[in-house]
């Protein structure tokens, strides 16, 4: 069985305001694959909360090779838990050292009302 190993994170570091109400994650992701299972997931990409010394308060959601399918589609996820905090939001993928699995993420946003 082949080890899992980090690729390339992508990162950010936001405030969320304490007089926000509602504080939504969204972004589009597009998932392609060249594993064959049905059932492994071989390859994930965690979406993530972490504060600014690094250590993981959340993670909001995974994604895998299980949930390849053709085109985008939209995810979302409520932060308003973190409201009056400055965070990062990191997106973490690993992937096995044999077939590929690319995680595509378009049009991040931190909406903030």
């Amino acid at each position: 069985m082949a080890t899992a190993v980090p690729i390339p994170t992508l990162h950010s570091t936001v405030t969320i305001p304490s007089t926000a109400t509602t504080a939504t994650l969204t972004f589009w992701l597009h998932i392609d694959t060249a594993e064959t299972s049905t059932t492994t997931a071989f390859d994930t990409l965690a979406v993530q909360v972490l504060n600014t010394s690094g250590t993981v308060l959340s993670t909001l959601g995974t994604f895998s090779n299980l949930n390849a399918a053709a085109g985008y589609s939209q995810k979302s996820f409520n932060v308003i838990a973190f409201k009056g905090q400055t965070i990062q939001i990191r997106f973490l993928g690993k992937e096995d050292f044999t077939l590929q699995t690319s995680f595509v993420i378009d049009d991040t946003t931190l909406n903030v009302q």
